[in-house]
């Protein structure tokens, strides 16, 4: 996180419903977190380097308030900045800004 805390986070998604023909389904995202040092208590965590810091992803605490400008996951622009639209380039970041701060 920007002030430095690490978490150990896993997600999945689960389907309900949509039995039969045209039956509704609803998707929910599930997700369980732990402070990092509490991570080698949960299944999930084995097999994962734990203390490799190189092996953690830096997420923010929104995209909206996010300060990490080279987020690929990034579902909306930043607010400051200015986005950098430009029609014949293809960035890996959906969200591409100028400036900010």
């Amino acid at each position: 996180m920007p002030d430095g805390k690490r978490y150990f986070w896993t997600a999945r998604t689960v389907t309900r419903g949509g039995f039969g023909h045209r039956a509704r389904r609803a998707e929910f995202a599930v997700a369980l977190g732990c402070e990092l040092r509490h991570a080698h208590r949960l299944v999930y965590a084995e097999g994962i380097a734990l203390d490799d810091p190189r092996a953690a992803t830096p997420i923010g605490l929104g995209c909206r308030i996010c300060e990490r400008r080279d987020c690929a996951q990034r579902a909306r622009p930043p607010a400051g900045g200015r986005l950098a639209v430009d029609a014949d380039r293809r960035t890996q970041v959906p969200y591409p800004v100028v400036g900010g701060d």
